[in-house]
Order: C-alpha cells, then structure tokens, then sequence
C-alpha cells in the first residue's frame, strides 16, 4: 500500500514538471524575449546608469508590466518601487594624508572612499583587518584605525570593497574617528583599481533621506603589506589627514519588486527569490564612434527573464510564492540589493532560495553556467532543467575570480539564503567575452535569441522545479555561508 502511494506520488510529480515544461516551451516565445531585451538595451535608455532618465524608464517599464500581470507589490514597496537612497561623491580636489612621519599623495598613494572636507588628527591603532571581532570601544574611541583592506587574505577586490561597509557601521558605534585601509591584492594592482576608486562614487544614503558621509574611509597602497608591518610596529602613529573641493549629491533609484502567491496554503509564506539587476554603466567614452553601453547581455538579458517569469508564474503559479525582484546600482558596488537586504520588505528567514541572473555574456551556447552550482541542493534541479531544453549547466570555470561574491546574490548568502547565479554559458574570460563585456558593442543586435530564449526557458523552468520541491534545497554541507543559513532558518 505505501509502495504504491509513493508511487503514484512520484508519476504524479513526474507529470507535472512534464507540464510545466510543456507550457514554458508555449508560453515564453523568442519574439517577446527579443521585443524586451531590444526595448531595455536601446540608444534612447542611454545605457540604464543609476541617476539617468533611461534607467527610470526601465524602472516604469517594469513595474508596468507587473501591473499588467495582476502581481501582487510588498509593504513599503509602493507601485512595485522600492526606494534607495543615494548620494553621488564626486572625488576631492585635493587632499593631504601624513602618518608618523610619512606623507602620502592623493591618488598617487591614496584615495577617500567617504568623507567630508575639512580636517581631522589623531593617534591611530593598528590592527590586523579591523573586523568586530577584533576591536572594542576601549581600543578604538576616538582613534583612527589602521588596517588591511578587506576580511582575509587571498579576497577579491570586490570582496575587499564590500568588507569596508560593515567595519564602518563598528567603527561608527564605537566612536573611531576613521578608518584607513592598506590595499594589497595579487588580482588587481594598485595602478588598476585607483582610477575606478578616485572617481565620481556612489554611497548609500539612510532610510529617512540620503545624509553626508561624513566618517572618513581612505584607502592607501600598500603593495607588499611592508606598510601594514611598519606601521604596526609604532606605537599609537600619530595621522592627519585634510581634502577640499569634493561635492555630494542626493539621489535616489528603485528596486522593482513584485510577489506571485503561491497555492499551498503552507509553503506560500515561503518565497523563491528571482532576481537580476536592470541598471548598466551609461554613457562613456567612445569605441569606434559609440558611446552608449547599452548592457543588452549585461543584464537586459536577465532583465528579460524576469519579466517571462512573471508572465509565466502570474498564469501558473507553484506552490511557494516568487518573488521578483528588479535591482537598481548593482554596477554601482551592489548597493540596490544591499539595500534590500538590509531593509527586506519580507523577513530573510522566508525567502528559502534566491536565483540569481547576471553575467558578462556567453562564449558557449551549449552551456549555462551556474556561479555555485554544487553549493546548493539545488544542483540536480539547475541541472535537469537546463538539459529540458538541450543545454549543459557546469559549474563556474574561473574559481579564481570569486564571482560568487562579484554579483548582487552575495548578501542573501552571507545571509545564509542559498543563493547561486544562473549565468549565460561562459567557459573562460576570453576574447569572445570580453569584446562585449562593458563596451559599447553589447547591443540586442548582437545576441543569439535562439540561445537566450532556450537559456531563459531554463532558467524559469529551474525555478518552477525549486518552488514546487517538497523541501526547500539548502547549502551544501560545509560550505562558508551554511553556517549562517542555520542561523537564519533555525536549524539545528
């Protein structure tokens, strides 16, 4: 009798995924995926930059369609719009840095992440990597703090980057006066990174109205950590530091977010979380005459996915709801996404797993790669409905540059929310990658429809099978973030 109940479970469920994939082949045609990615990757949306007039057109464009599909909006996300604040910093013109009795350059030798003009000295303490759990009130009040850039050797810039936010929010409790970070890093030099760090920057402002950041974060060079050793061995180094000539400006962006309910009357307060960010760098210097980056793989593409999802879920929902979510600034440091995650319109601890879409294109059109593949018990899902569709997803074939935590999906998994990125097939950092990834060449007319379509396909297909399974997939055993799901979901 129980042989015969699994059995008839286990047709059933067969039954329906073979439906679902029926209706996802009907249902989500190439000339509507083209028509969005056209529309989102035009001359007239000048490249979707955060502040712009296209990027606010792409955000109505959203949330009309959501509206046109009956979805339902959050708490505090009215017309499907979450707002996140900004401030615009434009660099300082000039700037004096001086600890001990050395002198650094402005640029040249450092560069001011936050801050305000004027003047500020102090004795400094050097630490290690200035995490909380490596100072306290005592050691840090009224101090500047010395200390390398990010959380642990071998991180990725971005990592490195990242990091800086929650050793500010510390150091800001406790009463630091600032924070100085020495950069070192094999993946990227100095040379590389200064120029990207010493221009016009985008902050997050607060919940109420954006405010200036007036506690200061500098980052200096440090290419061989012989800075870092230097520096710790004095005794409480006395630092001054003064800028002047830099400007801030208020702005403020959406997150575009909308919610299918899903039918079981249980498993509808748990949400599967698809996501994919729909800002691109703008307008910029010009490449054989063009200077609109029009981001049609970065991200019109996923842009594009969200919005088949929402017109496939909205006519056939799955048990868990989904939730939707268009983020804004991700080119700008992740910050619409951060922002999300620290003000979640819905607890974190409901939404099980997060399907992240982003990537710098594709050079393999028989491939999906999914960023953290084998991380999650998600793995033979992603796969199988990739291969529903004659494609190959494999697992991130450039380990080495931590593009795990390079894409908006990285705060859900510190988290602890399972949160892999389904990318277009990519197998290396190649020429036929690269020729697109962030030029004006990424344009709708350079895109293989029937590839993305069958990716987009997938990719809806993937979160039809995680929203329906009978228990949420979670981390791999051992993983860095499993630790932290635990935490968020209770588990023992």
């Amino acid at each position: 009798m129980a042989f015969t109940v699994l059995l008839t479970g286990s047709i059933s469920l067969q039954a329906q995924q073979t439906d679902a994939l029926a209706k996802i082949r009907s249902q989500v045609e190439q000339p509507e995926v083209e028509m969005h990615v056209r529309f989102l990757a035009a001359d007239e949306l000048e490249g979707r930059d955060v502040g712009s007039p296209g990027i606010e057109i792409a955000a109505q464009y959203l949330a009309s369609y959501f509206r046109s599909r009956n979805l339902k909006s959050l708490p505090d996300a009215e017309n499907y719009r979450q707002r996140v604040p900004f401030l615009q910093a434009k660099p300082p013109l000039q700037g004096e840095l001086k600890i001990g009795k050395q002198s650094f350059t402005l640029s040249q030798d450092f560069v001011v992440r936050q801050g305000q003009n004027g003047s500020l000295q102090g004795s400094a303490v050097v630490l290690d990597w200035g995490t909380g759990a490596e100072v306290t009130a005592d050691q840090v009040r009224g101090k500047w703090v010395i200390a390398k850039a990010g959380t642990e050797a071998g991180a990725s810039p971005q990592a490195q980057l990242t990091a800086s936010a929650d050793k500010l929010k510390k150091l800001q409790e406790l009463g630091a006066l600032g924070l100085v970070e020495l950069f070192h890093n094999q993946q990227r030099s100095w040379n590389q990174l200064a120029p990207y760090l010493s221009g016009s920057k985008f902050i997050l402002g607060s919940s109420n109205a954006a405010t200036p950041s007036t506690f200061p974060l500098i980052w200096l060079n440090d290419t061989n950590h012989s800075l870092h050793q230097s520096l710790k061995s004095q005794k409480r180094p006395q630092l001054s530091f003064s800028i002047s000539g830099k400007e801030e400006q208020v702005l403020s962006s959406s997150n575009i977010l909308a919610v299918v309910e899903g039918t079981d009357p249980e498993l509808k307060q748990e949400y599967v979380m698809l996501s994919a960010h729909y800002d691109h760098v703008g307008i910029g210097s010009a490449v054989n005459g063009d200077s609109i980056y029009n981001g049609a793989r970065d991200n019109a593409v996923g842009v594009t996915a969200l919005l088949m999802a929402a017109d496939y879920f909205s006519k056939n929902p799955p048990k868990r709801s989904v939730l939707l979510a268009a983020w804004t600034a991700e080119e700008k440091g992740l910050l619409g996404s951060r922002w999300f995650a620290e003000h979640p319109p819905v607890p974190l601890s409901q939404i099980i797993f997060n399907l992240n879409i982003d990537g710098a294109g594709y050079n393999d059109t028989t491939k999906v790669t999914v960023i953290g593949l084998e991380r999650t018990e998600a793995e033979a899902d992603l796969q199988a409905a990739a291969q529903a569709f004659g494609l190959e997803a494999i697992q991130d074939p450039v380990p080495q540059q931590n593009l795990f935590d390079r894409s908006d999906n990285v705060h859900f998994a510190r988290a602890g929310i399972p949160a892999p990125t389904y990318s277009m097939g990519m197998t290396a950092f190649d020429a036929a990658l690269m020729q697109y990834y962030h030029q004006p060449a990424d344009e709708a007319e350079s895109i293989n429809f029937s590839y993305v379509s069958r990716y987009i396909q997938s990719f809806i297909l993937a979160a039809e099978k995680i929203a329906g399974a009978a228990q949420a997939p979670f981390w791999r055993g051992g993983d860095k973030y499993e630790a932290a799901g635990n935490t968020l979901y209770n588990r023992k």
